[in-house]
């Protein structure tokens, strides 16, 4: 896939939040709260929602060795845990079709922080590439068979261009996906109905892009995503935050302005920008924006200046520790956030926390049990907090 002019983005997401959650864990529960007065309804966690609310969605994957290193099977576990006991809620187990590449959940590297967009809204679909021919092609994949939604005819001699990277819009549920030939400096974007399938596809050239893309925050992001680059935009849409690693040197967190560009891959360009600041600080992965000015980074909290200009504030979200934490998201009324952490003998827990107390002792939501799947060696992803 192409990239962009100055780097490829993908999104870290304002609308992506989190609610508040306590309590100790229930790992393989199957009761979820009925509402109201205090009674429950068993539910079967193998066809529950996995985007129930005030639940927070969790990531296992795994390679299934068979031989084949070029062409490997992935397993996937999905894991709702509720928000108020940290019991499971919804769960699903698949085995993917081989050559499927699971975007972001199955790779390692810091655009985890956004696999949020490998699943649609409700989380019954997971997105990927797959071979087709001498190609690629974006995918989905339907969280309950492991099979693919609305394949194209198997039959057909149709002339697709590849996809490398595919992504999920948050408000549309629409596939989105780079395509690479319109021109030989750029490529254009793709975008079907995944369910509905090919008949619903658009394509758009780098020049029609640039009138669409930045139309708003999420489709800025979806289409930066699409991209295959992490990064995390503000939500207004105008500005990126990424990790970069300039010509094999230290990373750096670079914040870049997001410009309508009809010659740049995507429609879209980024233009650097000068933060005094940046480099006198750990590197880390950026996560959301809180607002237009204040980026969660890691599990740190950075206040800029209006104009980008400078820092102002660099905030540690819990107490120093020598803990291994990973990436964190918001809850929906952007007060709170969670985070995966593991500790003494790798015991993976789920914590949350609140922005009106940075830097105080997070509670824990839950102790992660890793799915019986045969593997000992999962990639975990905290997706969402719904």
């Amino acid at each position: 896939m192409g990239r962009l002019v100055h780097a490829g983005v993908a999104a870290g997401m304002a609308a992506l939040v989190l609610t508040a959650c306590s309590g100790g864990a229930s790992d393989g529960g199957s009761e979820a709260a009925a509402g109201g007065g205090g009674g429950t309804k068993v539910t079967d966690v193998k066809t529950a929602s996995l985007a129930q609310p005030d639940s927070l969605t969790v990531a296992y994957c795994h390679e299934i060795p068979d031989g084949s290193k070029e062409n490997p099977l992935y397993g996937l576990t999905l894991r709702s845990y509720s928000a108020k006991n940290g019991a499971v809620v919804a769960e699903r187990n698949i085995t993917l079709p081989r050559d499927v590449e699971p975007m972001t959940v199955c790779e390692s590297g810091s655009f985890r922080n956004l696999g949020t967009f490998a699943f649609n809204k409700d989380i019954s679909l997971i997105a990927g590439t797959t071979e087709a021919g001498d190609t690629e092609r974006a995918a989905a994949y339907d969280l309950s068979t492991g099979q693919e939604v609305s394949p194209p005819d198997a039959d057909a001699f149709a002339d697709r261009e590849t996809n490398k990277s595919v992504a999920f819009h948050p408000a549309t549920g629409h596939l989105w996906y780079d395509e690479g030939a319109y021109s030989s400096a750029a490529d254009g974007l793709g975008s079907r109905d995944p369910r509905a399938g090919y008949s619903t596809e658009k394509h758009l050239t780098p020049l029609q892009a640039a009138g669409v893309v930045t139309q708003d925050a999420a489709t800025v992001a979806t289409a930066l995503a699409a991209d295959g680059s992490p990064q995390a935009v503000t939500p207004s849409g105008d500005v990126a935050a990424e990790v970069t690693d300039p010509q094999g040197g230290a990373l750096t967190l670079k914040l870049s302005r997001v410009s309508p560009d009809g010659e740049s891959s995507g429609g879209h360009k980024l233009v650097d920008l000068a933060t005094e600041g940046l480099g006198q600080r750990k590197t880390c992965a950026p996560a959301f924006w809180r607002d237009d000015t204040t980026l969660v980074c890691g599990m740190q909290q950075i206040t800029l200046a209006s104009d980008y200009s400078k820092v102002l504030k660099n905030e540690d979200l819990v107490p120093a520790n020598d803990r291994s934490n990973m990436t964190p998201v918001p809850s929906p009324d952007g007060k709170s956030f969670a985070f995966l952490s593991s500790g003494e003998g790798g015991k993976l827990t789920l914590y949350r926390g609140d922005f009106s107390s940075l830097g105080a002792q997070p509670v824990k939501v839950a102790d992660l049990e890793p799915p019986l799947d045969g593997s000992d060696d999962h990639l975990e992803t905290l997706v969402r907090w719904n």
